[in-house]
């Protein structure tokens, strides 16, 4: 009787080691699948929310904001500023004068 006792609580915390493992699993799988929706829904709003201040800022030309996300979910939001015209910001780095034309020829 008492082997048959021992046996059942053996099987017994067996089968609550095995539902707890289990319960974890999916909690696990829940969270990241909730995270990851999260994260796309996010992401989506992001991109339009930029494009909307891309445009305004390029009217202005002085601000520009950058947000980024990292993996443990700090959304962290920072803003740009360029003191330069937007004449100035958009002109070419080089002068005309400046670099020459090399005609280019293929090594055999």
């Amino acid at each position: 009787m008492t082997f048959i006792g021992l046996f059942l609580k053996s099987i017994f915390i067996m089968v609550l080691m095995v539902a707890i493992f289990l319960i974890g699993i999916v909690s696990f799988i829940y969270l990241r699948v909730k995270r990851m929706t999260k994260q796309f829904r996010n992401g989506s709003t992001n991109a339009n929310r930029t494009n909307r201040r891309q445009q305004q800022n390029s009217a202005a030309g002085s601000t520009k904001r950058r947000s980024a996300e990292y993996d443990d979910g700090v959304v962290v939001e920072e803003e740009l500023y360029d003191e330069r015209s937007p004449r100035q910001a958009n002109r070419k780095i080089f002068a005309k004068d400046e670099g020459e034309y090399v005609d280019f020829e293929e090594e055999k």
